[in-house]
């Protein structure tokens, strides 16, 4: 499959805002027994609308618990990612945390 020539498209005033996949991963955090959660993420860039960096990651857990789901911005793939990846660690290990209290 041949890459898409978005500079062809014409996104309409009704097309508030559109991203293409850049990449997506599969990543498990394990903060200890009870404590495994595994995550796909998908890399985003910006096509219309998006008004912060041009790059942002969404993830979203395996299990389908929706109630949390990371999303990062950066300059760069790697960098949205990254941000992603910190906010999955983050919320989790202060869950792991609340439940030892």
């Amino acid at each position: 499959m041949s890459e898409i020539d978005w500079s062809h498209l014409t996104f309409t005033e009704h097309m508030t805002e559109a991203a293409a996949v850049v990449g997506t991963c599969q990543v498990v955090l394990d903060f200890g027994e009870g404590a495994r959660v595994a995550y796909e993420i998908q890399v985003l860039r910006h096509l219309k609308g998006g008004d912060g960096q041009p790059f942002f990651a969404l993830g979203r857990r395996q299990d389908g618990d929706a109630t949390y789901r990371p999303l990062g911005e950066g300059p760069t793939p790697e960098a949205a990612l990254q941000d992603c990846l910190s906010r999955a660690g983050v919320h989790h290990r202060r869950l792991v945390k609340q439940a030892a209290d």
